[in-house]
């Protein structure tokens, strides 16, 4: 990257730090109401949001398709919870929630480092 690049991936940054925010924060309102269609959707273009912004930084793009890869696996361990409410799908939730947070966590980390980075 160079030098004349730094500001608009500052700026990037910073819009997927704050987008990463506002999804996690959509992530668990979804979780809690569950089949919330607007809910739904709103995540689901949270999660476009966070694709583009990622799209434009191709030091993030491995930790970008983890995300990706979690969030489906999120929707898909809830529409099996709503339909087969069995115990071993609780506990399969749990673990994707807790990777999926990691994933979250991950992306906004390596968002942080590309603006602490030095000049």
């Amino acid at each position: 990257m160079s030098a004349s690049e730094a500001p608009a991936f500052d700026a990037i940054a910073i819009q997927l730090a704050a987008a990463l925010e506002q999804y996690e924060q959509g992530v668990s309102e979804m979780i809690d109401t569950w089949l919330d269609t607007d809910r739904y959707q709103e995540v689901s273009q949270q999660i476009e949001d966070i694709r583009m912004l990622s799209a434009a930084m191709p030091s993030l793009s491995i930790h970008w398709v983890e995300l990706l890869i979690a969030h489906a696996e999120l929707v898909h361990s809830l529409w099996r919870l709503r339909f087969q409410d069995i115990g071993p799908d609780r506990l399969k939730l749990e673990e994707v929630r807790t990777r999926h947070a990691h994933c979250v966590t991950l992306l906004r980390s390596r968002c942080l480092r590309v603006l602490t980075r030095p000049s």
